[in-house]
């Protein structure tokens, strides 16, 4: 709580104005300045009451793991916002025990941020762009022209490109909504894995660079590419390092470690992108992550039957599908660090009638 001084001459301004006495003019002037700051201590006091002091330890510890100060008089919304996740992932895990969800949750660095505010900060992908862009992005499953027998190909139960060396760990975005960077990179140092040349991508260079994406504000993985194309490649996240904040474009043109021809979309479907995910590689998305239940994944089979398909906000990375417990699902890559989800992984619910809008927006490079 903030502490406040009052001058001497305050108290007795208080009790002439209990006492119904006529308060001097010099007194009366500082009364309303006076009243703001007794109501503000009231209602740190009152909110400083409603926390749980149970939790001031585990409060201490999260703190201390993620970094956190606060500005004066700050600490105790941010306290409030905390509590306020601990008691939902605790409820939703209670309700995971019982069959009611696929999936569990935890507390993570994203605890004192409303899910307003999470969304806003990490989520980055602009879909109003995408929709009325007049870009039009080449459809093609990724099988060549002569393999008409493999239309009816028989796709294995399940892939996963990071056991094949074809993705770089899980990156952090920080607060910067640039996930649309993350996973354009992602899906060329697929391909550029495939040809067991696998090396990290520079995602700043498209943060500074891709003046049509619009930096930490969000982008399009389209566009990234575009950029690609025009100005001859990208350079290496050594060359080009990350700083999660846009600045003047320092690209390289004799530092260049891939280039790409095109980039093309899969077909809109579960099958289409399952096909795609195999003959190609790593195929860059974008979902609705807005929900609470996606801030705070931890494991399991996400899925969240208020997740929107229409509307999607974030851009990550399928790399790869399965079955877990009689659930399939796509193995997506996210750029939240390592201390978010399943070691920054997190399985969506596939075969679901596009579960989260995951179809609705797909690239992947040519190189």
């Amino acid at each position: 709580m903030r502490h406040m001084y009052i001058n001497g001459d305050t108290p007795n301004v208080c009790s002439n104005f209990i006492k119904g006495n006529i308060i001097p003019r010099w007194s009366r002037m500082k009364f309303p300045l006076f009243l703001g700051l007794v109501v503000g201590s009231i209602l740190a006091v009152a909110s400083d009451d409603k926390l749980n002091s149970n939790l001031d330890e585990e409060w201490e510890n999260w703190k201390l793991q993620y970094s956190r100060q606060y500005a004066e008089g700050e600490e105790t919304n941010r306290r409030m916002i905390w509590e306020s996740a601990l008691s939902y992932i605790e409820q939703h895990n209670r309700e995971y025990a019982m069959g009611k969800h696929t999936f569990t949750v935890k507390m993570n660095q994203f605890g004192d941020l409303t899910n307003e505010e999470f969304n806003k900060q990490m989520n980055g992908f602009v879909m109003n762009e995408a929709e009325n862009s007049t870009e039009e992005i080449e459809e093609h499953d990724g099988l060549d022209d002569d393999d008409d027998n493999e239309i009816s190909l028989k796709l294995p139960r399940s892939i996963n490109w990071t056991q094949m060396g074809a993705v770089t760990p899980v990156k952090n975005q920080g607060a910067c909504g640039s996930c649309w960077a993350f996973s354009a990179t992602g899906a060329l140092e697929g391909q550029l894995g495939k040809r067991r040349h696998l090396i990290s991508l520079s995602e700043q260079n498209l943060l500074d660079c891709d003046r049509r994406s619009h930096g930490c504000r969000g982008g399009l993985m389209g566009y990234a590419y575009e950029w690609m194309k025009r100005a001859g490649g990208i350079n290496s996240e050594q060359t080009y390092p990350y700083t999660a904040r846009q600045g003047a474009c320092r690209f390289r043109t004799d530092k260049i470690v891939a280039r790409i021809r095109a980039y093309r979309s899969p077909g809109r479907c579960e099958r289409c992108l399952a096909r795609a995910v195999v003959k190609i590689g790593p195929i860059a998305v974008a979902i609705d992550a807005s929900r609470r239940s996606f801030q705070y994944y931890k494991e399991g089979v996400y899925y969240d039957r208020n997740c929107n398909r229409r509307n999607v906000n974030h851009a990550v990375l399928v790399v790869g599908y399965g079955r877990l417990r009689g659930r399939n699902f796509w193995l997506v890559k996210n750029s939240w660090g390592l201390g978010w989800g399943d070691n920054g992984y997190i399985k969506m619910k596939k075969d679901r009638r596009n579960h989260c809008g995951i179809l609705n927006y797909m690239v992947y490079p040519v190189m």
